[in-house]
C-alpha cells in the first residue's frame, strides 16, 4: 500500500494554482501584463521577453506568507480557511489571491521593473516581442519544491507557449526562469530549440552603449544563487558596473560562494527565512556600502524583508532599477 503524500497547505495552494491556472497565485492576464501597456510589443518575433510573472507575483506571495505566519497551519481556523477556499474556488475565484491582494504592497515597484528592463533592452537596440495574454509561469517552484509528477505534465504547456511566439532567443528577466528554460525543461519535454539568455547577459553584450551613471558611492553586489552557481553568471554584473563608471565592493561571500538570501525557505519556514536573509543583509551592510544590487526577484524580496528584520540602513535595489537611473537624468 502506497502511503498518502502529505503536502503542507501553502505548497498545496501553489502547486494547484500552477497546474490549473498557470501561475502560483492564479493571477489573471491583467494582473500579470498591465505593466506592458503602451509599449506596443509584438506578440511574435525573434527575441521573446519573458517575465514568467515572477516580479508581478512577489507582493502577493509576500502577503500570503505573512498571512500564514499569523495562522497556525494545524489549527481549526486554518482548516476553515482551506475549506472556504475550496468552496470559493468552485466559482473560479481564488481565495488566497483575494486575501493576499488586500495586503499586497510594492505592486507598482515590481511591475515597473519589468517595464524598465524592456526600456533598457530597447535602448540597447534589441527588438523584443511579448505575449502577456498567454504568458505562463515557468514551473520553477514545481521543480524547486519537488513536485516532479506535476512538473512533467506542466512542462509541455510552457514549451507550447514558447513555440507559439516563434522566438529564436528567449530573454529571461529572472534567473529561476532561465534555469528552467536552459537546464530543466529540455530534459523533461520537447522544448523548442531556442537560445536562452538572461537580462544581465543581454545588457553585458552591449554594455558600451549604456549611459554613464553619476553615482559617487560604491555599491555592493549580491550574487543570486541561481545566477552565479547554476548559470555561472557573475562577472557580467561587474563588467556592467565598470561600463557605468560605478565602483563596487565585494561582500565577504561572493560569486559562486554567495550566501543564500533566505528566499527558498520562505514558504515553509518564514521565521528561518528571516534569520537567513537577515544574516545576508548584515554581510552586505558590513561592507559599508549604502546600496546592494540584486539580479533576482526572489532575492530582492527576501533581502528587503531581511533588512527590516535586522534594521540595517542599506538600500536593496534591483540591477535593472539601478541601470535605469542613467535614462532618467
Amino acid at each position: 500500500m502506497v502511503a498518502k503524500r502529505e503536502i503542507p497547505p501553502v505548497l498545496e495552494i501553489l502547486c494547484e494554482n500552477i497546474v490549473k491556472s498557470n501561475n502560483p497565485l492564479a493571477l489573471n492576464e491583467k494582473d500579470l501584463s498591465s505593466w506592458a501597456k503602451g509599449l506596443n510589443l509584438p506578440l511574435k518575433g525573434d527575441t521573446l521577453f519573458y517575465t514568467g510573472g515572477e516580479y508581478q507575483l512577489l507582493p502577493y506571495i509576500d502577503s500570503l506568507v505573512k498571512t500564514i505566519t499569523y495562522i497556525n497551519p494545524n489549527g481549526n481556523f486554518f482548516s476553515l480557511v482551506m475549506g472556504a477556499r475550496k468552496i470559493v474556488n468552485m466559482t473560479g475565484i481564488h481565495a488566497e489571491k483575494i486575501y493576499a491582494s488586500i495586503l499586497a504592497k510594492d505592486k507598482k515597484r515590481y511591475n515597473l521593473i519589468n517595464y524598465k528592463a524592456v526600456y533598457i533592452l530597447q535602448k540597447l537596440g534589441y527588438d523584443l516581442c511579448y505575449n502577456g495574454k498567454e504568458e505562463i509561469y515557468s514551473g520553477a517552484l514545481l521543480h524547486e519544491l519537488g513536485f516532479w509528477k506535476e512538473l512533467k505534465s506542466y512542462a509541455p504547456k510552457v514549451a507550447d507557449y514558447v513555440r507559439k511566439t516563434e522566438a529564436k532567443t528567449v530573454v529571461c528577466i529572472s534567473p529561476h526562469a532561465a534555469e528552467m528554460f536552459k537546464l530543466i525543461l529540455p530534459q523533461i519535454t520537447d522544448f523548442p530549440d531556442v537560445k536562452v539568455r538572461t537580462f544581465v547577459e543581454m545588457v553585458c553584450e552591449r554594455k558600451e552603449l549604456l549611459p554613464k551613471l553619476n553615482y559617487n558611492k560604491p555599491v555592493v553586489i549580491h550574487d543570486s544563487c541561481r545566477l552565479a552557481r547554476e548559470l555561472g553568471i557573475h562577472e557580467e554584473i561587474r563588467q556592467i558596473l565598470d561600463s557605468l563608471g560605478v565602483k563596487y565592493i565585494e561582500a565577504l561571500r561572493n560569486r559562486e560562494w554567495t550566501t543564500c538570501c533566505g528566499g527558498p525557505s520562505k514558504m515553509l519556514f518564514p521565521d528561518i527565512s528571516k534569520i537567513v536573509s537577515g544574516r545576508r543583509v548584515t554581510e552586505l551592510a558590513d561592507t559599508g556600502a549604502d546600496t546592494a544590487l540584486i539580479s533576482c526577484p526572489y532575492c530582492l524580496s527576501a533581502l528587503e524583508s531581511g533588512k527590516h528584520y535586522e534594521s540595517r540602513n542599506i538600500e536593496m535595489e534591483d540591477l535593472i532599477e539601478f541601470i535605469y537611473r542613467g535614462y532618467e537624468s
